[in-house]
């Protein structure tokens, strides 16, 4: 790989698609952009007003005049594709505001300005209209400008370049230290990846299947590398994932001054005590501040805090070690910014799960999947994998290691089985059955969204909840945003004595939010009738990373549930489909998934044929 060329051609081809993308959208009729997600139309919006000045950068306005606080948006029928945290434009007529999604309910959604925008989200606060506002998805360049810096860095120093390229083409060989201590309570896997980790000059990599313990292998590796005294980056796709880091780091380390979180308040809202919080923290104002220790200190951010100077997170900053969490989400050139700053790289993820979203056949090496799959591929005998997992019992674990591990994990002793007898108003076969099902029903009212498996999933709650099983502990997910809206719309209704305040312990999100979490229940509906009639985003929906993620969640018990056209799988009728052959290992997983499930068939139709 050339990795400065081929990283100026990705930063360019990202950004030609995304900007293409968003003009395909934006270009098409009202209806179809509500129809595809895109944009939400004919919406109730209420705002709510700041008292005075938002900040400093705000200037006083007339009296009618209010700067707003927060926009709460009511919608019928919500089936777009925004989430928490997305970036939104509000409009009505001449009204224009940029605001970013607070909470996502199935009736609303809260819009708030952040604090740079704030000042342009005024309005005459007595007489503003209410009705027939509309949301869409934003255009920004600001991650173009971001790596564009990584490339200049990496043009303008050849040893780092160098030293980058050697790396991400196999030709670095690691040497090693001869720390031996190990880590009393880890097993020997997680031993053995720790001592990797701490011992190796250059690199190390860490596969971890789910539940098998790398947060807890992560927080003792930098434990000892801040009480080493060493600088340490710890860093990962989402701020979701470095907090879920970091949070077990400082419960090792429970010193606030070692152990630091970058981001805005919503970006650090799941950080817990003994961090320090901070929107940035430069290098020279680190050497001379108080509260952070000098000898020693864990660090966590995106990738992006380390674009410096376009970005003013971390600038200045020089890390001994890069800790890259979830490496299996994190595409290629977001790993070259932050290992370009970094004088050795912990890669720690699992590439049988969820990949990065990133361009398709642009024949760029970059775009070819992400960063751990990369360095699989390149350094196959430098995989150190945790082998016990301590969340699938030996009946869960059963698919996935057949599917995705080579028969290679275990169960740890400490898995029970769940023996319990559930009294069920409405499903008692399932739950009472084996830990992993999979039901097949003949409804055909999906592409996205069934009100069907909605229905259905409420009433498995129900059952659940009727046994005294608490709502924190059943995971429900879907492929599709519209689905998960669906089945929080149903569930509500079942739950109508619960409050809402009860009702948010439910975790009811896309398989995508739920990567790195674990439930006793889960509960998967797959809610599409006719993927291979549509032959649409085949490789989404069949994709084998996506159901490994799903079916591993659940410590008691995984519910699969789809309609039975989904595992009818004839490759007569596709093989003239132009992703047949792309397509074609991840139907042969799903065909191999049907045969291993223990399978219940519930006939609504009347129909035989299946």
């Amino acid at each position: 790989m050339d990795v400065l060329n081929e990283l100026v051609e990705a930063i360019e081809i990202e950004r030609l698609k995304n900007l293409g993308d968003f003009e395909v959208q934006m270009s098409q009729p009202l209806d179809e952009r509500v129809a595809k997600g895109v944009t939400m139309s004919k919406l109730r919006v209420e705002f709510e007003f700041y008292a005075g000045l938002p900040n400093k950068w705000c200037s006083f306005l007339s009296d009618s005049d209010k700067y707003i606080a927060y926009a709460k948006v009511y919608c019928e029928n919500n089936i777009s594709k925004f989430k928490e945290g997305n970036s939104v434009r509000l409009t009505n007529g001449a009204y224009n505001f940029e605001m970013e999604i607070e909470e996502d309910s199935p009736d609303n959604f809260i819009l708030k300005p952040n604090d740079f925008n704030v000042k342009h989200c005024r309005i005459n606060g007595k007489n503003y209209p209410q009705n027939n506002w509309e949301i869409n998805t934003i255009h920004s360049d600001i991650t173009t400008k971001l790596l564009l810096t990584t490339a200049q860095l990496l043009n303008s120093e050849s040893d780092r370049l160098n030293r980058v390229e050697r790396f991400l083409n196999g030709h670095i060989k690691n040497t090693y230290h001869n720390h031996s201590q190990k880590v009393a309570h880890l097993n020997d896997s997680q031993n053995n990846a720790y001592l990797q980790a701490i011992n190796s000059n250059s690199f190390c990599i860490i596969q971890g299947p789910p539940g098998t313990g790398k947060t807890e292998t992560i927080s003792n590796i930098a434990k000892q590398l801040v009480e080493a005294g060493l600088k340490i980056f710890v860093t990962a796709p989402t701020h979701t994932a470095i907090n879920n880091c970091m949070n077990a780091i400082s419960k090792k380390i429970g010193d606030a001054s070692k152990v630091v979180k970058i981001g805005e308040k919503a970006q650090s809202k799941e950080i817990k005590e003994n961090i320090l919080k901070k929107t940035r923290l430069t290098y020279n104002n680190y050497v001379t501040s108080v509260d952070c220790n000098k000898n020693g200190i864990a660090i966590g951010a995106t990738p992006h805090a380390l674009c410096y100077p376009a970005s003013k997170k971390l600038d200045g900053w020089e890390f001994d070690v890069a800790i890259i969490d979830e490496a299996s989400q994190l595409s290629i050139p977001l790993a070259v910014s932050a290992i370009s700053r970094a004088r050795k790289y912990i890669f720690v993820g699992d590439h049988k799960q969820l990949d990065p979203i990133i361009p398709k056949d642009t024949k760029n090496e970059m775009f070819a999947g992400s960063i751990f799959t990369r360095l699989a591929k390149v350094y196959p005998d430098d995989i150190n994998l945790l082998n016990t997992s301590y969340r699938l019992n030996q009946s869960l674990i059963k698919i996935p290691n057949r599917l995705f591990y080579n028969e290679l994990l275990y169960s740890d002793s400490t898995t029970k089985e769940d023996k319990e007898e559930y009294h069920c108003t409405y499903h008692p076969s399932l739950l009472n059955g084996v830990a992993h099902n999979l039901v097949l029903h003949n409804v055909f009212d999906a592409q996205g969204r069934s009100p069907y498996e909605a229905k259905f999933v409420s009433e498995l709650v129900y059952d659940l909840v009727q046994n005294g099983i608490h709502l924190k502990d059943i995971g429900i997910i879907s492929p599709y945003r519209a689905q998960v809206r669906e089945i929080k719309k149903e569930v509500k209704k079942k739950l109508s004595s619960f409050t809402s305040g009860t009702f948010d312990l439910l975790f009811i999100d896309t398989v995508d939010s739920i990567q790195g979490q674990e439930r006793d229940f889960i509960i998967y509906s797959l809610s599409n009738s006719y993927p291979l009639e549509s032959k649409t985003r085949l490789d989404f929906f069949y994709s084998p990373n996506r159901l490994n993620v799903a079916i591993t969640r659940a410590i008691k018990k995984c519910i699969v549930i789809g309609n039975y056209k989904i595992f009818d799988i004839r490759e007569e009728e596709l093989s003239d489909h132009e992703e047949y052959q792309n397509v074609k290992p991840s139907l042969d997983i799903f065909k191999l998934y049907y045969d291993l499930s223990t399978k219940i068939e519930i006939n609504e139709g009347g129909d035989d044929e299946w």
